[in-house]
Order: structure tokens, then C-alpha cells, then sequence
């Protein structure tokens, strides 16, 4: 039995930047992981212009660099330009490596292979039978939060997606947004060092009729393979999937807090969740420092997914409202009129 002042369930970005700060704050502090290696999920990869300017990533630790991308519709194509890199992909693992690095430097512990199987009001329990007693508890344990469940919040809007692993070098960036076959999600093209992310998903909200805007998740899928094996050889491929929870139902519940994934502070409209994790759980972790620290972060970061999410509901009116704003918002950045100020509200 084990005693330690903050009980982080979850070894992602937000916990363990969350462990960071703490530990580096003279907190007794361990993350629990249910995964043998710390890192690696499921996931594109993608991380945009907020995220390469605050995070403090090492350069080494990013696949790719691009200063453009190119955006397909229907009707027409056009780029992306900012002249100067505003996206990246990065390798999970290879973040959560050097993000556990820091913590443990920091004095956190860091257990793997520890799944939670029960929590209570002054301890959690893991599989093995062993209780770990806590005076604050982070739930940073990602979609399926077993946090989140024992504080009875309920998922009722997440996303669906899934992707191939090609080994296969790319030299663009690209997304596509075709309605009909692919609903009102876009069509990713990631590139990393040695292969490729291809991948797309559906909005699995509660507060939309299914199947959304006429097609089915059966049909985009379908869509989503023709599609991939028109361009890539699929022998070699690995096929992911994975879910993405943008339900956000509060974060602070007196001595439990919930970041990144298990909070729901993930995009509901591009997906992307790697700032939201790592910022909530600074946001989280100087809150535990101090009760009278007002929240740096959090606020901006509700506000962008707000504007994101009505923008998504907007998008499953009907197919011809969706394809109006899917060419309106490619012809806007074909005719240069973008501005990197809009990645303040898709970080």
C-alpha cells in the first residue's frame, strides 16, 4: 500500500506534463500507466501552429515540417501557405518518451504495466490488488477514462476514426473533404520520416441523426479503402482506430480533476488534441499548486472548441450546406486571404 500526495492515472501528454510541473514542485507524484511502454497511441500525429510555438518540442523530435498543405474539395484545389512551418507530425512515442524523461527528472514516478481497476474516495486499486492512497487523483487515462466514469460523466459526443500506416515516403501534406463519401470529416495525408498516416473518421455525437448527412459509417469506410488503394499499395499497411472524445463536461470536481482526452478537451472539429492535453494538464497541475491560481489555458481552450464545435454542427444540417461551406472555406484560402491567426482557434 502506497501513499502520494497526487495520483495520476494516465502516462499521455497531459499527465505526464502535469507530473512534471508538480514533481518539479516538491509533490509526491506518480503516474500510473496501463501500457508496458510509455507513448505510443494510436493517432495522426498532426500538431499545428500553437503546439510548435509553446510546447517546447525539441526539433529533434519532429518527423516532418511543412510550411504548406494542400486542401482538395469537390470543385477545387487549392494550398495552404503561411511562409513559415506551422505543421508537423511527431511520433507518440517518441513525445512520451522524452515527456516521461522530464518527469522522472522532475521527481515523478512513473509506473507502467498498472492498470487501475477500481477507485474510491481515498484510494485506487489496481489489478494486481495493490491500493495506492491519494490526496488529489488526475484522470489523464484518455477517451475511455476510468476517472471520468467513477465521476459519472457520461460520452456522448466523440469521434470515430481510423487510419493506415503505410511505409511508404510522401512528400505533401494533404486533406481532403468530399460529402458524399466521406461525410463531413476530412481526408488526412500525414507525412512522417519513413511512412505515411492516411486516415479519416465520422462524428459520433449524440446530437445528430444517424446515419449523418445521408451516408452511413459503413459507406465511409468503404469510401475511405478504394480511396487509399487507388493511391497506396495496402500489402504492407497497418490499420488503426481509435476514438477521440471532444465531450467536455467540466475538468475540476473538488480534489479530482480530469485533462486531455478524459476530459473531453480534444477538437471536436479537426480532432487534434495534443496542445489541449498538455496544456490543461499545466492548467490542472498549478491548480493543485495553488486553489486561488486562475486558469491560463482552459478558458482559451473552451472557447476554441466552442467556436470549432457549433462550426461542426453547422457541417450536418444537410449535404448541400456542408458542401457550400466545404468550397466556401477552400476558395477563401485559395484566394489568400488565410492567416495563421486562425490556428489560435484550431490549437
Amino acid at each position: 500500500m502506497g501513499k502520494y500526495e497526487i495520483v495520476i492515472i494516465g502516462a499521455g501528454p497531459a499527465g505526464l506534463r502535469c507530473a512534471e510541473i508538480l514533481a518539479s514542485s516538491g509533490k509526491t507524484v506518480i503516474v500510473l500507466e496501463k501500457n508496458k511502454v510509455i507513448g505510443p497511441k494510436v493517432c495522426g500525429g498532426g500538431i499545428t501552429y500553437k503546439g510548435l510555438k509553446e510546447l517546447g518540442i525539441p526539433n529533434s523530435l519532429f518527423q516532418r515540417k511543412f510550411k504548406k498543405v494542400d486542401v482538395h474539395t469537390k470543385l477545387q484545389d487549392s494550398k495552404v501557405e503561411t511562409g513559415e512551418i506551422f505543421i508537423a507530425t511527431i511520433s507518440r512515442t517518441d513525445l512520451g518518451q522524452w515527456m516521461a524523461k522530464k518527469a522522472k527528472k522532475a521527481g515523478a514516478i512513473i509506473k507502467s504495466n498498472s492498470e487501475v481497476e477500481k477507485i474510491n474516495e481515498e484510494f485506487v486499486t489496481l489489478k494486481d490488488k495493490e491500493e495506492i492512497h491519494y490526496d488529489y487523483l488526475v484522470g489523464a487515462d484518455g477517451a475511455t477514462s476510468i476517472v471520468r466514469k467513477y465521476l459519472g460523466l457520461k460520452m456522448d459526443n466523440f469521434l470515430q476514426a481510423f487510419q493506415y500506416i503505410i511505409p511508404k515516403k510522401c512528400q505533401k501534406m494533404e486533406l481532403f473533404s468530399d460529402i458524399e463519401k466521406f461525410g463531413n470529416a476530412y481526408l488526412w495525408i500525414f507525412p512522417y520520416k519513413n511512412s505515411v498516416s492516411v486516415g479519416t473518421g465520422w462524428d459520433s455525437s449524440n446530437k445528430i441523426k444517424q446515419p449523418a448527412l445521408n451516408i452511413s459509417h459503413k459507406e465511409i469506410r468503404k469510401n475511405f479503402d478504394e480511396f487509399c488503394k487507388k493511391r497506396f499499395n495496402l500489402k504492407k499497411a497497418k490499420f488503426e482506430a481509435f476514438m477521440i472524445n471532444y465531450d467536455y463536461k467540466g475538468h475540476e470536481f473538488k480534489n479530482k480533476f480530469l485533462v486531455g482526452d478524459a476530459g473531453g478537451f480534444a477538437s471536436g472539429l479537426t480532432g487534434e488534441g495534443m496542445y489541449f492535453a498538455i496544456k490543461s494538464g499545466e492548467d490542472v497541475a498549478r491548480k493543485i499548486l495553488n486553489k486561488n491560481y486562475k486558469y491560463q489555458y482552459i478558458p482559451h481552450m473552451l472557447e476554441a472548441k466552442k467556436i470549432q464545435e457549433n462550426l461542426l454542427r453547422s457541417t450536418e444540417i444537410n449535404p448541400t450546406i456542408s458542401k457550400v461551406e466545404a468550397e466556401i472555406m477552400n476558395l477563401i484560402l485559395k484566394v489568400k486571404t488565410f492567416d495563421k491567426s486562425i490556428f489560435n482557434y484550431l490549437d
